[in-house]
């Protein structure tokens, strides 16, 4: 388990003031810049350089293509903005296409609840911190040369896993990664979720 992230006296009162305005002092204040690098490494380094969500491997891209995650939305639940159990790390594709500031994955609490929110039973998705990712979900992964095939298998029947896999709509990935594996281009996902699952509603299948 990696130490957690200690901050400085003026982080910690950059941290206070982001609160009182709200979710949106996440953005507003620059002053949150040398603690959200913290925020952001320690995530990384507790996923093993993986996206929490997805799994992939994104050690040495570009950080700016990797966000800190907040899994309870910071729009909707602005109290758990530096909540260390609600922060994470994961790939753009996952949180700012998917996931975004849904709350569809939660189960037996809402925005007004006002009672604990950390809790692995609220969350139908493999909580980054509060579950164990390899015991829903497993990511196989091969390589030859540069090319990647990747693989997902819920483990043991996990309802957790099933849906993880679903929600983010892993299938995609399995299949971009054998179409380029197999010297193809890789099918475009859509951003528009509604435009997507009706492209999907009268694409042809294949087994």
């Amino acid at each position: 388990m990696p130490n957690r992230p200690t901050f400085t006296d003026l982080e910690k009162s950059s941290m206070q003031a982001a609160s009182l305005i709200g979710h949106t002092g996440w953005d507003k204040n620059p002053s949150l810049t040398s603690l959200k690098d913290k925020i952001k490494n320690f995530g990384l380094t507790k996923t093993e350089d993986r996206c929490c969500y997805c799994g992939r491997n994104i050690h040495g891209e570009f950080r700016m293509v990797i966000d800190i995650e907040h899994i309870l939305p910071k729009s909707l639940f602005p109290k758990q903005m530096f909540k260390g159990k609600n922060l994470s790390a994961s790939c753009k594709r996952c949180n700012m296409n998917i996931k975004k500031s849904k709350v569809d994955f939660l189960e037996g609490i809402n925005v007004g609840h006002t009672g604990t929110l950390l809790r692995s039973r609220y969350y139908k998705i493999i909580h980054p911190n509060l579950d164990n990712y390899d015991s829903h979900l497993l990511l196989i992964a091969g390589q030859v040369g540069r090319k990647v095939m990747l693989k997902y298998s819920v483990v043991n029947s996990s309802y957790k896993g099933a849906f993880t896999y679903e929600y983010f709509k892993l299938d995609r990935l399995e299949k971009n990664n054998f179409d380029m594996a197999q010297g193809n281009r890789p099918r475009v996902e859509i951003e528009n979720p509604e435009l997507q699952e009706a492209f999907d509603a009268i694409a042809p299948k294949h087994n």
